[in-house]
């Protein structure tokens, strides 16, 4: 299964699709701490931040009225010497409108196959974790805390991907307790971990999950690697999962290569 995922993630990331949700997001700058910080206290909500010519450059147009953030940036002069300091405005994508920026991920839709989700919440109780559901941040699908052994999944989504997210928050239960993973190597194993669960029970998670372990992974041969680098850890984690499913009573989706 898993040299399956990495033959997917090669063509994926070869896609026309894949290279213009690149080349978007290399218009948008990486912030330093100290504006990173302006920006939160000034709109915690943001989550894509550009200035007002940049929004044009990508058929999008700030909403009259829209009240700048503030950040900081460098004067710099002609031969690249940093010269001093100035205050440049940015907005978020919020208080924008237009065009949709191109997106590497798209939200499962449809219901919960033959109560998934529930079967999942027993599984997480025999891990000793809670499992609620509720309004999350935006953008945020689900959060595992090995600290307060609660895993929460946003209400919002369907119930499909509701259940999705929930073996991706399983994944890390299992996997990340201790410290010293990189945020990189933990996304690529719990993403992974949802693909093969998922796909057993005959859900496929494709279209969300491709462009989420590539976001992390990188491009091309680089994304496959990096999954069959942890490959080891993926499936032992899926296979604990998909035990504690099948053991678990539930009448859930025949397995099969569907």
């Amino acid at each position: 299964m898993l040299e399956l995922l990495a033959a997917a993630l090669s063509s994926f990331t070869s896609s026309r699709e894949w290279e213009e949700y690149l080349r978007v997001q290399a218009k948008f700058h990486s912030y330093s701490s100290r504006n990173a910080i302006l920006i939160a206290s000034q709109f915690p909500e943001a989550t894509k931040v550009a200035g007002y010519r940049r929004w044009k450059e990508l058929n999008r147009q700030v909403v009259r009225g829209a009240r700048a953030i503030r950040i900081v940036a460098p004067v710099i002069a002609g031969d690249g010497a940093v010269t001093g300091f100035r205050t440049a405005c940015v907005f978020d994508i919020s208080q924008t409108t237009g065009s949709p920026l191109p997106q590497p991920v798209a939200l499962l839709a449809g219901d919960d196959p033959v109560g998934f989700c529930s079967a999942l919440v027993a599984c997480a109780s025999k891990l000793n974790f809670v499992v609620e559901f509720g309004a999350l941040p935006a953008g945020v699908n689900g959060v595992c805390s090995h600290a307060k052994t609660l895993i929460r999944i946003e209400s919002r989504n369907s119930p499909l991907h509701q259940a999705k997210t929930l073996v991706h928050e399983l994944a890390h239960a299992c996997l990340h307790g201790e410290s010293g993973i990189a945020v990189r190597t933990a996304e690529i194993e719990a993403e992974s971990v949802a693909y093969v669960v998922c796909n057993h029970f005959g859900i496929d998670s494709a279209s969300y999950s491709l462009g989420y372990i590539s976001d992390w992974a990188g491009k091309g041969a680089g994304a496959a690697e990096a999954v069959l680098a942890v490959g080891e850890r993926v499936q032992q984690a899926a296979a604990k999962i998909i035990a504690m499913l099948d053991l678990g009573g539930a009448e859930l989706p025949a397995s099969g290569n569907r």
